[in-house]
C-alpha cells in the first residue's frame, strides 16, 4: 500500500456505484479507517492512524490505466513508533497529534 498527502487524498475517486461494495472498519482510537471490499475482504484502501490526512490504497485494486502516479513509500507497521518517527511521515499530515 502506498501513502498519500492530503493533496493526494482529495484526487481519490470513488466510482459511484462502488460504495455499495465497500465497508470500514475501526478500532481502538478509531483514527485508522480500514476500507474493505464486502465481498471478497480486501482492504481496499485505509485512512492510516500515522497520516489520517492522507491515504493508503492497495494500487492492485485500481483499474489498469487510472493511475498517473504511484510513490511507495515503505512503512514498518509492526514497530509503528519508531517507523512513525523515522519516516517522517507525520510531516505529510495536517493533524500532528495522533496520540
Amino acid at each position: 500500500m502506498g501513502s498519500g498527502s492530503p493533496d493526494q487524498r482529495r484526487c481519490l475517486a470513488l466510482s459511484p456505484d462502488s460504495q455499495q461494495f465497500l465497508t470500514t472498519y475501526t478500532f481502538g482510537t478509531h483514527t485508522a479507517k480500514h476500507t474493505f471490499c464486502k465481498i471478497c475482504g480486501i482492504t481496499s484502501f485505509y485512512t492510516p492512524r500515522s497520516n489520517p490526512d492522507g491515504v493508503a490504497i492497495t494500487f492492485r485494486c485500481v483499474d489498469p490505466g487510472t493511475l498517473t502516479h504511484v510513490e511507495i513509500r515503505p512503512y514498518d507497521g509492526s514497530n509503528w513508533e519508531s517507523s512513525y518517527s523515522s519516516t517522517g511521515i507525520a510531516s505529510c499530515s495536517q493533524t500532528q497529534n495522533l496520540n
